[in-house]
């Protein structure tokens, strides 16, 4: 993952570089996703076809969880991260010696987190499922023989699914005894671009500019309340009844800024620097007819920077190796504004990878990276005085895989 909800897995070279100078190096069709202008790099049509497994962990330990100062009841959760399978997909076909056309398929959002429904903070959150796919066309073209151009679309669909635990022991006087369940779920498709440029100082000195743009999505679902059979008729002469919802999402912007040089015809180094505007996500708001599903949870997230460093070595003709490090800061300003839904914190990335030319048609990519997420507190209290008072012990590991085929 990358910082808050943003998956940059969107390549498995990149992958095996921490992504560094991602929107420069331009060594494949997923260049779609990171920088469209690099397509003019590729001199054959190409199919790429990558997964990747992401195994996070997210454990959770409790520091004096209370509800208005009764101690919550319940286990620490387990591990919250579930592994999840991200694949992607690109092709790329030039159309003369300036110009390349190409689509990508991805995943450029998602998250999935699940504590169980006996965990202390099941008020808060018990599972959140967000999953983003995006069709991305693109096409590039070369004005002049160092500058490139690229443009891209983005079709987007978004799928949100949110649980938690409702305290309906406090009708029957009996609470943190008698929980019921809220559900929500909800989608929508729209849509948003992608460009960028690079341009090639010297035959070895490649330099890339790519922005994302935001796209905003307006879900629309259903929320469905589970109540206790001894409490089911009192909760529902309390308005606790399923009903249609709708909330705004925004996806937010990012740019980027890559270097990309080749030392000599075995070694090659790329670094950039990444911004996303997170402060976009001010609120999580959902809107109903239903009064009782209507919530505000503040969110008040901040801008965030990645860097990335990498280099890459060609051993043969067979062979080549790459490695890289990044530091990516989190848009969660403070304990305050972290939740259990996303309890995340600064991360370092380390990872190496590798590439197999089969033949002059086939290249096989294999690429690891592991996440060091900094140690983070969280104090988050809820409408109804429910505080989670703890700290989060987090980290991610990733494995990807990719065929590359070219075709003359």
């Amino acid at each position: 993952m990358a910082a808050g909800y943003a998956l940059i897995e969107q390549s498995i070279t990149g992958l095996g570089r921490a992504f560094s100078g991602s929107a420069a190096v331009a060594d494949d069709a997923s260049t779609i996703f990171f920088n469209p202008a690099g397509l003019t790099n590729l001199t054959r049509k190409e199919m790429n076809m990558g997964l990747n497994l992401i195994a996070p962990r997210a454990e959770f330990s409790d520091r004096g969880s209370n509800a208005n100062g009764i101690p919550l009841t319940g286990g620490d959760g387990s591990n919250a991260g579930e592994m999840a399978a991200v694949p992607n997909f690109y092709y790329a076909q030039p159309l003369n010696e300036k110009t390349v056309v190409g689509i990508g398929v991805g995943a450029p959002y998602g998250l999935v987190t699940d504590y169980g429904d006996s965990w202390q903070g099941r008020y808060h959150a018990i599972r959140s499922d967000l999953l983003t796919v995006n069709i991305n066309p693109s096409i590039a073209f070369k004005p002049t023989e160092k500058l490139s151009l690229g443009f891209g679309v983005n079709l987007q669909y978004i799928d949100l699914e949110l649980t938690q635990a409702a305290n309906f022991g406090v009708l029957s006087g009996t609470p943190q005894q008698n929980d019921g369940r809220v559900r929500l779920t909800a989608d929508d498709w729209s849509w948003g671009y992608n460009l960028g440029m690079t341009y090639q100082f010297t035959e070895t000195t490649r330099m890339g500019l790519s922005y994302r743009s935001k796209i905003t999505h307006d879900l629309t679902g259903e929320g469905e309340f589970r109540t206790p059979p001894n409490v089911s008729a009192s909760a529902t002469a309390l308005g606790f009844r399923d009903g249609d919802i709708n909330g705004r999402v925004t996806l937010p912007e990012s740019a980027s800024i890559a270097l990309h040089h080749q030392l000599n015809p075995k070694w090659a180094v790329m670094a950039d620097a990444s911004w996303t505007r997170w402060n976009r996500f001010e609120e999580l708001r959902i809107n109903s007819d239903v009064q009782r599903l209507n919530s505000v949870k503040e969110e008040d997230w901040e801008n965030s920077m990645r860097y990335g460093l990498g280099l890459e070595y060609r051993a043969n003709d067979r062979w080549s190796w790459r490695a890289g490090i990044a530091y990516d800061e989190t848009p969660i300003p403070n304990a305050q504004r972290r939740t259990p839904r996303i309890p995340d914190s600064d991360r370092t990335w380390l990872a190496f990878g590798a590439s197999y030319y089969y033949s002059d048609n086939i290249i096989l990519d294999a690429a690891y990276s592991h996440i060091f997420m900094k140690d983070t507190n969280i104090d988050d209290t809820d409408a109804n005085g429910n505080q989670l008072l703890g700290r989060y012990k987090n980290s991610v590991d990733i494995v990807g895989v990719q065929l590359r085929w070219f075709f003359d």
